[in-house]
């Protein structure tokens, strides 16, 4: 079933039109990464501008955090029902939208509610994303592209993490003696323009030809692959060889209209068929593996960062407390002060971070031609092992490059797990299983971000365990690198 429609998309070439999808999704990506610091970077200073207490700011964290465990599942369920193409613009809508509002907010429910919409819409972009576009990939290329989507968002978190640092202290700015952080305002809306923008540009994407072949529109689907195939290879759609479509995908069953109470019904079918053989084990290990990347590469970075810092200070990591990792000091380490900007943890934030930039090069240079599982385990030992020898005494330089290294293991085996997963899922159940894998993981982090404090050493060895324990429980997954998805 699922050979038929990889041929038919395998027909289509690869060129311009590709090239131009893959463009565009990745500057949906990008815009997506801009609003990545945002909650992170003016915490601390909404703290000093509106006189919140550190209880308060760690709750406006964590809210994030809980609309993004809503988000993924939400807009991955209303995905597999109205289409992915008309679920990005709305998602980046609402990251605007919360963006704009956040800058406005002048109450504690109102701050709460926009980080709240902010998360919703910032998560279910990156599922639908992800999924429309391995829906319109031919075999050969799905890691590669997926992992170039990835560097599109790291290249856009970190964008704005230059952009944040390079503003920061203009949004401190004196008067009267006295330093007032109102300008966060400003820094909060800049985050979220980017994405306006390419909401509008994401009208040029065309409906996933798999999608409109699960709901029965065949026509639909023979369009833009028609479409694709005129673009790619300069020639006329009426050359494009006529296929029989109809048993490509398994179609929805229901052709009635969409309604609210039909969403519910088919959300909870298809909840029941991903906890059912043969996807059963799949999704198992697929939320053990999410649950394990719970950070995401942010907070993971953030935390990172801090216990470098830290060890810096004390020489070497300990067991008796000198050495601590507070969740909720993470975001306001970016200031000294309300009056005085930490440079050094926004350098050293930059640096660590360009790890990711390796990690994903790494996976679009060899993910195709190598295979995801090899991927997937020299990514959980070396980034374990390098993480273990934090403890020992070393240079600082030296502890820079083992972070940063540990950091691109992360990427990668985030990002082959990622393709894992929708490679192993049909397109009805796709978007409704991504968003179901990211729930607990975001709400891992909501509670970690209001609850956690441990020492550096026991964090460190924590984070190891858990990165090589998530290459571990994906090894049942088939790898499906050269082979069409499961239809």
């Amino acid at each position: 079933m699922s050979d038929d429609c990889e041929t038919a998309i395998a027909e289509t070439g690869w060129g311009v039109w590709h090239y131009f999808i893959v463009t565009l999704c990745g500057l949906l990506s990008f815009a997506e990464a801009n609003t990545s610091l945002t909650v992170p970077i003016v915490a601390p200073l909404i703290e000093c501008d509106l006189k919140l207490n550190r209880d308060q700011i760690a709750m406006l964290v964590a809210i994030s955090s809980f609309g993004m465990a809503v988000g993924a599942f939400l807009f991955g369920s209303i995905s597999d029902t109205i289409g992915r193409k008309k679920s990005i613009p709305i998602t980046m809508g609402i990251v605007f939208c919360a963006s704009i509002a956040l800058s406005f907010a002048q109450t504690n429910f109102f701050l709460y509610l926009s980080v709240f919409m902010l998360g919703l819409g910032v998560a279910g972009n990156n599922i639908v994303l992800r999924v429309y576009l391995i829906e319109c990939l031919p075999m050969r290329k799905r890691g590669t592209c997926l992992a170039i989507i990835d560097m599109f968002w790291i290249v856009g978190y970190l964008s704005a993490l230059g952009v944040s640092w390079s503003l920061m202290p203009s949004v401190i700015r004196m008067l009267d003696k006295q330093f007032r952080t109102s300008s966060w305002r400003v820094l909060a809306a800049l985050c979220g323009t980017p994405s306006l923008v390419i909401a509008c540009a994401s009208g040029l994407l065309p409906p996933s030809p798999r999608h409109s072949l699960y709901r029965q529109r065949t026509r639909q689907a023979f369009a833009v692959l028609r479409q694709m195939y005129a673009i790619n290879n300069s020639k006329h759609a009426d050359t494009y060889p006529i296929r029989d479509l109809e048993g490509c995908v398994q179609p929805d069953d229901e052709t009635e209209e969409d309604s609210i109470s039909k969403y519910f019904t088919k959300t909870w079918k298809r909840i029941h068929r991903i906890h059912r053989p043969p996807y059963k084990c799949v999704t198992l290990c697929g939320i053990l593996a999410c649950l394990l990347h719970f950070p995401g590469f942010a907070w993971l970075a953030l935390w990172n960062t801090h216990v470098l810092q830290e060890m810096e200070r004390d020489h070497v990591v300990s067991g008796n407390d000198t050495c601590n990792v507070h969740v909720q000091n993470l975001a306001s380490g970016f200031l000294r002060s309300c009056d005085e900007v930490n440079e050094t943890r926004f350098g050293l934030l930059l640096l660590v971070s360009l790890g990711y930039v390796l990690g994903e090069m790494l996976l679009i240079v060899g993910i195709n031609a190598v295979g995801r599982k090899l991927y997937l385990i020299s990514s959980g030992l070396v980034g374990g092992v390098v993480l273990l020898i934090l403890v020992f005494r070393l240079y600082h330089t030296i502890r820079v490059i083992l972070s940063s290294i540990f950091l691109a293991a992360y990427a990668i085996g985030r990002t082959t797990t990622c393709v894992l997963l929708l490679e192993n899922y049909p397109t009805a159940l796709r978007g409704t299983a991504m968003g179901l894998t990211r729930v607990l993981p975001h709400l891992m982090l909501f509670a970690t971000q209001l609850f956690l404090r441990t020492t550096c050493l026991l964090s460190i060895i924590v984070a190891s365990v858990i990165l090589m324990g998530a290459a571990v429980v994906m090894l049942p997954v088939p790898d499906l690198t050269v082979l069409p998805m499961k239809e």
